[in-house]
């Protein structure tokens, strides 16, 4: 009774049983299904998607393409998977691009169609250079015979380089204006002169996004988790200068934007005349800073001899930070068509 296994949670090679070499399944430039030497590119790796139906799509990383058998009638009515691999679009619908893997003892599989077990992909002729097809079993031979090798490289960061000069300054964004503390002194018989504590809350962000317009690193980046990422923040100044600083590292994977708020007290002396009521509450207001930096990635693969492959990527590191604070005062004993008069500001450090 045939034992279905699980194809690799990871991306993985298609390696082949024939002589014990490393060949490997992959899809050449003509979009052809082939046999290449196993070197680690990704070109040659594949991802499974299960499915609810049974078994698996198998994607080729590189080119996005599937696996697909064929059908052929045989005695001009069954129709049984037969002929050449082909590598096509993924169709959802298509039962054709369905794969199960069977286990054949010692880490070697049966790459099955899920139409019908006894098709398997097979090197016909055991021709290396030649044909990838959907054959039926033939008792194990090393044509028919796959090892699914999950590839657990990664991606380092190299270096980081950060382009100040092309960074950008917004210190147009809303301010935000923190709680109010009234003082009422309109029944006082004399002024109010006291201290009283005032809520500061400021909200700082930090995110990057990444981009690549070379296909080999993107595929990359997309396919595998990057170790590393960009480790330094920018703040800017309200006269729009750049501040750098170290600080916890968001990874290149990481797209989501970073929020931290922060409640203070600020302490300020409180002067209300006889009969007036005033209000008083901090402003915050931000900058944003944009920070293109460019960061240098290496990936190194996990296989035999498996190559070791360079790219870049290109990215803005966006922080929004205070500039500064303020103190508001207004009158609010006798708002004026709703706006209660402005009775000084105090700058706050």
């Amino acid at each position: 009774m045939p034992t279905e296994i699980k194809f690799p949670t990871k991306p993985f090679y298609i390696m082949s049983k024939i002589n014990r070499s490393n060949w490997s399944l992959t899809i050449n430039a003509a979009g052809g299904v082939a046999l290449t030497p196993l070197e680690g590119k990704i070109e040659q790796l594949w991802t499974a998607a299960p499915d609810p139906r049974g078994g698996a799509v198998l994607h080729h990383v590189a080119t996005g393409l599937v696996l697909s058998c064929q059908l052929q009638k045989i005695f001009g009515q069954i129709e049984f998977p037969s002929g050449p691999l082909k590598a096509v679009q993924f169709d959802a619908s298509d039962a054709r691009q369905l794969w199960r893997a069977e286990d054949l003892g010692d880490g070697w599989s049966g790459i099955n169609t899920l139409l019908n077990w006894e098709a398997k992909i097979n090197v016909y002729g055991s021709n290396v250079r030649g044909v990838i097809g959907v054959y039926g079993w033939d008792g194990g031979a090393d044509n028919e015979e796959w090892k699914l090798v999950p590839e657990a490289g990664e991606i380092t960061v190299d270096s980081v380089e950060y382009f100040l000069e092309r960074a950008v300054a917004d210190l147009h964004l809303p301010p935000s204006h923190c709680a109010i503390t009234s003082v009422d002194n309109t029944k006082g018989g004399a002024p109010v002169t006291s201290t009283y504590s005032l809520a500061r809350t400021v909200t700082t962000q930090r995110s990057i996004s990444n981009s690549t317009s070379e296909t080999t690193g993107r595929k990359y980046t997309q396919t595998f988790g990057v170790k590393g990422g960009v480790d330094k923040v920018f703040e800017v100044s309200a006269s729009a200068s750049f501040e750098e600083s170290e600080s916890q590292t968001i990874s290149f994977t990481d797209q989501t934007v970073h929020t931290e708020t922060v409640t203070d007290t600020i302490s300020t002396q409180v002067q209300v005349p006889i009969g007036k009521k005033y209000a008083y509450h901090v402003v915050v207001y931000y900058g944003r800073a944009a920070v293109p930096y460019r960061a240098n990635l290496t990936f190194t693969s996990s296989a035999p001899g498996g190559a070791v492959v360079k790219f870049v990527v290109d990215g803005i590191f966006t922080g929004v930070n205070q500039v500064n604070s303020e103190i508001v005062v207004r009158d609010i004993t006798a708002p004026q068509n709703g706006e209660a008069p402005l009775v000084k500001t105090l700058e706050l450090a």
